[in-house]
């Protein structure tokens, strides 16, 4: 089962030379929806979130973090009983955004899986090759309160909708 979508995480030790749009600087909250949906499609099934949290900070010299906090998201897929899926963790890595344009370089990459599937738990290993938040690049469009991000290529590795957190 591939469960790259749940991939999330990002944190960077980046140079003072990384350029990053004002307006992407901050912390923000995912869409675990949207989240929920690409998972869905990746697995031709449905996806529901169910609760936890993930945020991000983007910081002006281009180090961002992200933070996984007891994501868990139920999964149903054709001929397997529904799931609950869950991530915990970190990563980080250099984040450089502009014109429209950003990109991730991933340094750390450390969430945890798991699923609980009929009473059983299960740990799902998760790379940040393959994985969301394990690097990649896109564009984005930015508002003082929302941002959202789309990921080039057919595997999306950034959560598409954010919201500002603080």
């Amino acid at each position: 089962m591939r469960l790259t979508s749940f991939t999330l995480a990002l944190a960077v030790c980046a140079s003072p030379a990384l350029a990053v749009d004002d307006c992407l600087i901050g912390t923000w909250q995912a869409d675990l929806a949207g989240l929920a949906d690409i998972m869905a499609g990746q697995m031709n099934g449905t996806a529901t979130p169910v609760g936890g949290s993930v945020t991000m900070q983007i910081t002006p010299d281009g180090v961002a973090s992200m933070n996984v906090n007891n994501m868990v998201i139920n999964v149903v897929v054709p001929n397997a009983p529904a799931m609950d899926v869950g991530v915990n963790g970190v990563s980080s890595g250099n984040f450089t955004a502009e014109g429209g344009r950003w990109t991730v370089a991933t340094s750390s990459y450390n969430l945890v899986g798991s699923a609980n599937v009929m009473g059983q738990t299960m740990t799902i290993p998760f790379d940040s090759s393959t994985g969301m938040m394990g690097g990649g690049s896109g564009t984005y469009d930015c508002s003082s309160s929302a941002v959202t991000f789309q990921t080039d290529g057919p595997n999306p590795t950034m959560p598409p909708s954010w919201t500002r957190a603080g």
